[in-house]
């Protein structure tokens, strides 16, 4: 499984958000800034997570973006899903629009399917078992474990 660069920017944006004595909200520029985000990407991403039910908005000079429910309630299989739509290993395994694979005869009769089909249920299973929570100690354990940069003049 490889992650796309929206998944990659929800995480990084959502551990920022979720981290231990993180603001209750932040600004698009902020998250953008302090992540390293093309902002006008980082747009997208958010609007994604709004509308999943993750985030919520208010606008004006103070406004940006807070998590809409507790961060232990927020699954890194539904951050994933709601930037990136289902996550299936084969075409063919998507049920709101399964593509037929020319070197099948039927899926139901093909090997490959059924072995993914274990791998994506394990996955999915650890997925929906990690949440926004951990996922932010984890990050802001990290960001403090990141050596200063020094500035030699």
């Amino acid at each position: 499984m490889k992650l796309s660069k929206k998944s990659e920017y929800a995480l990084r944006a959502l551990s920022r958000l979720a981290a231990p004595g993180a603001p209750a909200q932040m600004s698009i520029q902020e998250l953008a800034d302090q992540e390293k985000i093309p902002k006008k990407f980082l747009e997208q991403v958010l609007l994604a997570l709004k509308n999943a039910g993750i985030l919520q908005s208010s606008r004006g000079k103070a406004g940006g973006y807070a998590l809409q429910r507790p961060a232990r309630d927020v699954t890194l299989g539904a951050i994933l899903r709601a930037v990136d739509g289902p996550v299936m290993p084969l075409p063919c395994m998507n049920e709101s629009s399964p593509v037929t694979c020319p070197e099948c005869p039927t899926p139901e009769n093909c090997w490959l399917r059924a072995v993914m089909s274990e791998v994506h249920y394990e996955v999915s299973t650890v997925m929906d078992r990690v949440n926004l929570s951990a996922i932010g100690k984890r990050a802001a354990h990290n960001r403090r474990s990141l050596p200063t940069p020094m500035y030699h003049i």
